[in-house]
């Protein structure tokens, strides 16, 4: 999967935290609602920004107790779910704020990313595309579509979808490192070294930003940047080390094959 958010990086080489390009959606209270479930619902948001994501899902229990229409306190309980792996009770929380709030952009974003990570790849291009369409000129929506796009292998659509999400948002890098890594997929090594180039321009703190470049340039032959691009990858996250010196080594032998 790409990673739909590049910050915090797992030890995985190919996956990082789902954000992307999961974000969080997290909605302020609104004056219209009672006072004592507003006062649950923000103790839940900061209980949630402290990650003690227990005190944070009791919180935001309590607010619905009292409010059974607080659709954001539903779409906040189901982040807290997703961050804690509970999907199915995640799904079930934003599928409440969506019957709720039909509009509401983000639970059809946060369910998305639930669902993707469930294996449903199907439903989750249906909400990102109902997202989509509920803010066309939201970048992010198009960004977690072709996140999902590209793990069912439709590399055309992830492709267009990146196209467009960078022509709403040129500034972020997470877009043009996962654009990189399906123009490889698809055989464009050149369009990939320079996705991954403006990536690491626009935040050269993301080790796997460098370590996918360099396996780019090992394919291209261009080994001595490589090894500095890899070298660099280290000392930014040395947790990598031992997937991507496996992953140096796949591409050797693929190399090889291809002579």
């Amino acid at each position: 999967m790409l990673p739909r958010n590049p910050s915090p990086v797992s030890s995985s080489l190919l996956l990082a935290i789902g954000l992307l390009l999961f974000v969080p959606l997290v909605a302020q209270a609104q004056p219209t609602r009672s006072k004592t479930a507003a006062q649950y619902y923000n103790r839940g948001n900061e209980r949630q920004a402290k990650r003690d994501l227990d005190g944070a899902i009791e919180d935001y229990t309590f607010a619905i107790t009292l409010d059974p229409q607080f659709a954001l306190a539903y779409n906040n309980r189901g982040v807290a779910r997703y961050l804690k792996g509970e999907l199915e009770p995640a799904i079930a929380d934003c599928t409440e704020a969506i019957e709720l709030k039909p509009d509401y952009e983000e639970a059809y974003r946060n369910r998305g990313n639930a669902r993707q990570d469930q294996g449903d790849l199907d439903g989750a291009i249906a909400d990102f595309s109902q997202a989509i369409k509920l803010k066309p000129g939201l970048a992010a929506g198009y960004r977690d579509r072709a996140s999902a796009r590209y793990a069912k292998k439709e590399l055309d659509h992830s492709l267009s979808d990146y196209n467009r999400a960078i022509e709403l948002d040129p500034r972020c890098a997470a877009a043009y490192h996962n654009r990189g890594m399906v123009r490889k997929e698809k055989g464009d090594l050149a369009g990939a070294l320079a996705d991954y180039d403006l990536a690491i321009k626009l935040d050269p703190r993301q080790a796997l930003f460098y370590a996918h470049r360099g396996l780019v340039k090992m394919l291209q032959g261009k080994d001595d940047t490589a090894e500095a691009d890899f070298a660099q990858c280290f000392k930014l996250d040395p947790a990598l080390k031992s997937p991507l010196e496996a992953q140096i080594k796949q591409t050797r032998q693929q190399r090889i094959i291809h002579q």
